[in-house]
Protein backbone atom coordinates (compact mmCIF):
# COMPACT_ATOMS: atom_id res chain seq x y z
CA UNK A 1 0.00 0.00 0.00
CA UNK A 2 1.82 3.11 -1.39
CA UNK A 3 1.35 6.21 0.98
CA UNK A 4 2.26 9.51 -0.86
CA UNK A 5 2.79 13.15 0.29
CA UNK A 6 1.26 15.70 -1.36
CA UNK A 7 3.28 19.36 -1.37
CA UNK A 8 1.78 22.16 -3.90
CA UNK A 9 0.10 19.29 -5.66
CA UNK A 10 3.01 17.34 -6.18
CA UNK A 11 2.95 13.53 -4.79
CA UNK A 12 6.40 12.23 -2.96
CA UNK A 13 6.12 9.01 -1.78
CA UNK A 14 7.06 7.68 1.11
CA UNK A 15 9.51 5.07 1.62
CA UNK A 16 8.37 2.01 3.60
CA UNK A 17 9.77 1.27 7.51
CA UNK A 18 10.76 -0.89 9.37
CA UNK A 19 10.27 -1.74 13.39
CA UNK A 20 13.90 -2.74 15.14
CA UNK A 21 12.04 -5.47 16.24
CA UNK A 22 8.59 -7.10 16.97
CA UNK A 23 8.61 -5.76 20.51
CA UNK A 24 8.77 -2.43 19.36
CA UNK A 25 5.90 -2.98 16.70
CA UNK A 26 3.86 -4.77 20.04
CA UNK A 27 4.99 -1.67 22.37
CA UNK A 28 3.32 0.58 20.04
CA UNK A 29 0.19 -0.91 19.14
CA UNK A 30 -0.52 -1.71 23.19
CA UNK A 31 0.26 1.55 24.05
CA UNK A 32 -2.44 2.95 21.43
CA UNK A 33 -5.25 -0.01 21.68
CA UNK A 34 -7.68 2.36 23.03
CA UNK A 35 -7.20 4.94 20.07
CA UNK A 36 -7.44 2.34 17.30
CA UNK A 37 -9.36 -0.63 18.50
CA UNK A 38 -11.39 0.89 21.43
CA UNK A 39 -9.74 -1.97 23.47
CA UNK A 40 -9.00 -0.81 27.04
CA UNK A 41 -5.13 -2.79 27.55
CA UNK A 42 -5.08 -5.69 30.79
CA UNK A 43 -1.54 -7.22 30.59
CA UNK A 44 1.10 -7.94 27.89
CA UNK A 45 3.59 -11.14 28.21
CA UNK A 46 1.22 -13.21 30.31
CA UNK A 47 2.75 -16.12 31.50
CA UNK A 48 -0.13 -19.19 32.06
CA UNK A 49 1.07 -22.75 32.96
CA UNK A 50 0.56 -24.80 29.84
CA UNK A 51 -0.60 -22.59 27.08
CA UNK A 52 2.59 -20.53 27.26
CA UNK A 53 3.24 -16.71 27.22
CA UNK A 54 0.39 -14.42 25.94
CA UNK A 55 1.50 -11.34 24.38
CA UNK A 56 -1.19 -9.04 25.03
CA UNK A 57 -4.52 -9.34 27.24
CA UNK A 58 -7.41 -6.74 26.65
CA UNK A 59 -10.93 -6.21 26.56
CA UNK A 60 -13.45 -3.88 24.10
CA UNK A 61 -15.78 -1.68 24.63
CA UNK A 62 -18.46 -4.47 24.94
CA UNK A 63 -16.50 -5.78 28.10
CA UNK A 64 -15.46 -8.96 25.25
CA UNK A 65 -12.03 -10.77 25.93
CA UNK A 66 -8.66 -9.73 23.69
CA UNK A 67 -5.83 -11.64 22.75
CA UNK A 68 -3.03 -10.15 20.54
CA UNK A 69 -0.63 -11.89 18.37
CA UNK A 70 2.37 -9.45 16.68
CA UNK A 71 4.57 -10.77 13.75
CA UNK A 72 6.65 -8.16 12.47
CA UNK A 73 6.75 -10.55 9.41
CA UNK A 74 4.86 -12.96 7.42
CA UNK A 75 5.20 -16.07 9.98
CA UNK A 76 3.92 -19.06 10.26
CA UNK A 77 2.13 -20.22 13.71
CA UNK A 78 0.89 -16.90 14.55
CA UNK A 79 -2.62 -17.87 14.79
CA UNK A 80 -2.10 -21.40 16.28
CA UNK A 81 -0.67 -19.63 19.38
CA UNK A 82 -3.52 -16.86 19.24
CA UNK A 83 -6.17 -20.15 19.48
CA UNK A 84 -3.98 -21.75 22.27
CA UNK A 85 -4.59 -18.26 24.13
CA UNK A 86 -8.12 -18.11 23.54
CA UNK A 87 -8.34 -21.46 24.77
CA UNK A 88 -6.59 -20.48 27.92
CA UNK A 89 -9.27 -17.70 28.47
CA UNK A 90 -12.18 -20.45 27.77
CA UNK A 91 -10.37 -22.86 30.50
CA UNK A 92 -10.16 -20.14 33.09
CA UNK A 93 -12.42 -17.35 32.43
CA UNK A 94 -12.04 -16.80 36.39
CA UNK A 95 -8.56 -16.56 36.02
CA UNK A 96 -8.73 -13.67 33.05
CA UNK A 97 -11.84 -12.15 34.85
CA UNK A 98 -9.19 -11.98 38.22
CA UNK A 99 -6.32 -10.45 36.20
CA UNK A 100 -8.93 -7.67 34.15
CA UNK A 101 -10.17 -6.07 36.81
CA UNK A 102 -7.27 -6.04 38.89
CA UNK A 103 -5.77 -3.92 36.03
CA UNK A 104 -8.59 -2.07 34.95
CA UNK A 105 -10.06 -0.29 38.18
CA UNK A 106 -13.59 1.22 36.06
CA UNK A 107 -14.15 -2.12 34.43
CA UNK A 108 -18.05 -2.57 35.55
CA UNK A 109 -20.23 -4.87 33.97
CA UNK A 110 -19.78 -9.06 33.31
CA UNK A 111 -17.41 -9.97 31.06
CA UNK A 112 -18.79 -11.25 27.70
CA UNK A 113 -17.10 -14.98 27.55
CA UNK A 114 -19.16 -15.71 24.95
CA UNK A 115 -17.90 -13.62 22.33
CA UNK A 116 -13.88 -13.44 22.56
CA UNK A 117 -11.74 -11.82 19.82
CA UNK A 118 -8.61 -13.11 18.47
CA UNK A 119 -6.24 -10.35 16.66
CA UNK A 120 -3.56 -10.63 15.01
CA UNK A 121 -0.54 -8.52 13.54
CA UNK A 122 1.80 -9.15 10.84
CA UNK A 123 2.84 -7.51 7.19
CA UNK A 124 1.27 -10.01 5.31
CA UNK A 125 -0.88 -13.12 5.71
CA UNK A 126 -0.61 -16.75 4.28
CA UNK A 127 -3.79 -18.70 1.89
CA UNK A 128 -3.85 -20.78 5.15
CA UNK A 129 -3.52 -18.14 7.45
CA UNK A 130 -6.68 -16.48 6.31
CA UNK A 131 -8.26 -19.82 5.76
CA UNK A 132 -7.85 -20.41 9.53
CA UNK A 133 -8.52 -17.22 10.61
CA UNK A 134 -12.16 -17.98 9.07
CA UNK A 135 -12.37 -20.90 11.57
CA UNK A 136 -11.09 -19.11 14.48
CA UNK A 137 -13.35 -16.36 13.88
CA UNK A 138 -9.99 -14.16 14.09
CA UNK A 139 -9.69 -10.98 12.76
CA UNK A 140 -5.85 -10.40 10.55
CA UNK A 141 -5.11 -6.74 10.94
CA UNK A 142 -2.40 -5.85 8.19
CA UNK A 143 0.36 -2.81 8.38
CA UNK A 144 2.78 -0.79 6.86
CA UNK A 145 5.39 1.26 9.08
CA UNK A 146 7.04 4.22 7.18
CA UNK A 147 9.46 6.97 7.01
CA UNK A 148 7.33 10.05 7.93
CA UNK A 149 6.39 7.85 10.83
CA UNK A 150 2.86 6.96 9.66
CA UNK A 151 1.26 3.75 10.67
CA UNK A 152 -1.33 2.48 8.17
CA UNK A 153 -3.40 -0.68 9.71
CA UNK A 154 -6.26 -2.43 7.53
CA UNK A 155 -8.04 -5.62 7.76
CA UNK A 156 -6.67 -8.81 5.58
CA UNK A 157 -9.77 -9.61 3.07
CA UNK A 158 -11.28 -13.33 3.51
CA UNK A 159 -9.47 -15.49 1.05
CA UNK A 160 -11.40 -15.21 -2.30
CA UNK A 161 -12.63 -18.41 -2.81
CA UNK A 162 -14.63 -18.54 0.35
CA UNK A 163 -16.03 -14.73 0.31
CA UNK A 164 -19.71 -14.98 0.18
CA UNK A 165 -21.72 -12.13 -2.49
CA UNK A 166 -24.71 -11.60 0.29
CA UNK A 167 -5.70 -9.00 43.95
CA UNK A 168 -6.53 -7.13 45.96
CA UNK A 169 -9.50 -5.10 47.22
CA UNK A 170 -12.06 -6.89 45.15
CA UNK A 171 -13.78 -10.38 44.74
CA UNK A 172 -14.54 -12.40 42.04
CA UNK A 173 -17.06 -14.47 42.17
CA UNK A 174 -15.86 -18.04 39.75
CA UNK A 175 -17.89 -18.39 37.00
CA UNK A 176 -18.79 -21.94 35.21
CA UNK A 177 -16.21 -23.20 32.84
CA UNK A 178 -18.71 -23.36 29.92
CA UNK A 179 -19.65 -19.48 29.00
CA UNK A 180 -23.29 -19.11 28.26
CA UNK A 181 -23.94 -18.84 24.50
CA UNK A 182 -24.80 -15.09 23.17
CA UNK A 183 -28.41 -14.80 22.04
CA UNK A 184 -28.78 -15.09 18.16
CA UNK A 185 -30.56 -12.43 16.19
CA UNK A 186 -33.36 -15.08 15.84
CA UNK A 187 -33.78 -15.22 19.92
CA UNK A 188 -33.41 -11.03 20.02
CA UNK A 189 -35.85 -11.11 17.30
CA UNK A 190 -38.42 -13.63 19.27
CA UNK A 191 -41.92 -12.54 19.93
CA UNK A 192 -41.64 -9.47 17.31
CA UNK A 193 -44.12 -8.52 15.41
CA UNK A 194 -43.82 -9.57 11.39
CA UNK A 195 -43.22 -5.60 10.34
CA UNK A 196 -40.73 -5.04 13.19
CA UNK A 197 -39.08 -8.30 12.10
CA UNK A 198 -39.15 -6.87 8.62
CA UNK A 199 -38.04 -3.35 9.95
CA UNK A 200 -35.08 -4.72 11.46
CA UNK A 201 -34.04 -6.77 8.11
CA UNK A 202 -33.88 -3.94 5.83
CA UNK A 203 -32.15 -1.88 8.70
CA UNK A 204 -29.27 -4.98 9.18
CA UNK A 205 -29.30 -5.38 5.27
CA UNK A 206 -28.40 -1.55 4.63
CA UNK A 207 -25.75 -1.71 7.43
CA UNK A 208 -24.01 -5.10 5.91
CA UNK A 209 -24.36 -3.36 2.95
CA UNK A 210 -21.69 -0.31 3.45
CA UNK A 211 -18.58 -2.27 3.55
CA UNK A 212 -17.53 -5.85 3.59
CA UNK A 213 -15.55 -4.66 6.46
CA UNK A 214 -18.47 -4.79 8.81
CA UNK A 215 -18.60 -7.19 11.63
CA UNK A 216 -22.25 -8.61 13.31
CA UNK A 217 -22.40 -9.84 16.36
CA UNK A 218 -24.60 -10.66 19.37
CA UNK A 219 -24.35 -10.23 23.21
CA UNK A 220 -27.21 -11.26 25.37
CA UNK A 221 -28.68 -7.67 25.48
CA UNK A 222 -27.89 -6.34 21.99
CA UNK A 223 -27.15 -6.81 18.27
CA UNK A 224 -23.57 -5.06 17.81
CA UNK A 225 -22.07 -3.93 14.22
CA UNK A 226 -18.32 -2.80 14.17
CA UNK A 227 -15.30 -2.75 11.98
CA UNK A 228 -12.02 -1.86 13.99
CA UNK A 229 -14.75 -0.29 16.70
CA UNK A 230 -18.27 -0.89 17.81
CA UNK A 231 -20.31 1.77 16.01
CA UNK A 232 -24.02 0.33 16.22
CA UNK A 233 -25.71 -0.90 19.07
CA UNK A 234 -29.13 -2.12 18.20
CA UNK A 235 -31.89 -3.62 20.68
CA UNK A 236 -35.09 -5.03 19.69
CA UNK A 237 -37.46 -3.38 21.96
CA UNK A 238 -40.88 -6.13 21.17
CA UNK A 239 -43.23 -4.20 23.71
CA UNK A 240 -42.88 -0.63 21.77
CA UNK A 241 -42.52 -2.65 18.68
CA UNK A 242 -39.62 -0.17 17.63
CA UNK A 243 -35.40 -0.31 17.67
CA UNK A 244 -33.63 1.00 19.69
CA UNK A 245 -29.94 2.32 18.49
CA UNK A 246 -26.06 3.95 20.11
CA UNK A 247 -24.46 5.58 17.50
CA UNK A 248 -20.69 6.48 17.34
CA UNK A 249 -19.61 9.98 16.48
CA UNK A 250 -16.87 11.63 16.64
CA UNK A 251 -16.35 14.36 19.50
CA UNK A 252 -21.01 14.07 19.17
CA UNK A 253 -20.78 15.86 15.38
CA UNK A 254 -23.59 14.19 13.35
CA UNK A 255 -25.76 15.68 10.69
CA UNK A 256 -29.22 14.79 11.69
CA UNK A 257 -31.90 16.85 9.52
CA UNK A 258 -34.79 15.15 10.52
CA UNK A 259 -33.99 15.44 14.72
CA UNK A 260 -34.55 11.54 14.96
CA UNK A 261 -31.61 11.14 17.56
CA UNK A 262 -30.58 12.77 21.24
CA UNK A 263 -27.38 13.17 22.94
CA UNK A 264 -26.16 10.54 25.52
CA UNK A 265 -23.69 11.46 27.67
CA UNK A 266 -19.94 9.60 27.32
CA UNK A 267 -20.68 8.60 30.98
CA UNK A 268 -23.69 6.49 30.15
CA UNK A 269 -21.11 3.55 29.39
CA UNK A 270 -21.08 3.20 26.12
CA UNK A 271 -17.88 6.01 25.52
CA UNK A 272 -18.14 7.72 21.85
CA UNK A 273 -21.52 6.37 20.81
CA UNK A 274 -22.87 9.75 22.09
CA UNK A 275 -26.36 9.59 20.28
CA UNK A 276 -29.64 7.03 20.60
CA UNK A 277 -32.97 6.98 18.52
CA UNK A 278 -35.79 4.76 18.67
CA UNK A 279 -37.61 4.10 15.36
CA UNK A 280 -40.51 2.08 14.50
CA UNK A 281 -42.74 0.34 11.51
CA UNK A 282 -45.42 2.90 12.33
CA UNK A 283 -43.60 5.99 12.19
CA UNK A 284 -41.50 5.12 9.08
CA UNK A 285 -44.96 4.50 7.74
CA UNK A 286 -45.94 7.89 9.08
CA UNK A 287 -43.48 9.23 6.76
CA UNK A 288 -41.19 10.99 9.99
CA UNK A 289 -38.85 9.47 8.58
CA UNK A 290 -37.39 7.05 5.71
CA UNK A 291 -35.37 3.91 5.91
CA UNK A 292 -32.90 6.06 4.08
CA UNK A 293 -32.49 8.60 6.83
CA UNK A 294 -31.68 6.50 9.20
CA UNK A 295 -29.02 4.58 7.22
CA UNK A 296 -27.33 8.56 6.65
CA UNK A 297 -27.15 8.21 10.21
CA UNK A 298 -25.46 5.21 10.79
CA UNK A 299 -23.35 5.86 7.70
CA UNK A 300 -22.03 8.85 9.45
CA UNK A 301 -21.31 6.29 12.59
CA UNK A 302 -19.75 3.88 10.68
CA UNK A 303 -17.69 7.01 8.96
CA UNK A 304 -16.40 8.29 12.75
CA UNK A 305 -14.64 4.56 12.64
CA UNK A 306 -12.16 4.96 9.61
Amino acid sequence: MPLFEIKNSKAKKINHKEFKNELELHQLIDKNLEEIFGVRYIKDEHITDKHGRIETLGIDESNRPIVIEYKRTKEKGQLVQANRYMTWIRQNPDSFELIARKNIKDLNGEIDFANPRILCFAQEYSIDDKCLALVLNAELWKYRYYENESLIITREEEPEQLITTKSKGFTIEKIEREPRVAKTVDKHLQGASEELKDFFHQIDNGINGISSDIERYTTNAEIIYKTSRNFVYLTVQTKNNCLKLYLRTTNDVMIDNRNLTTHVTRLSGYGNLTRQLYISPKDEQSGKFTIDDVLALIHQSYDSTQ
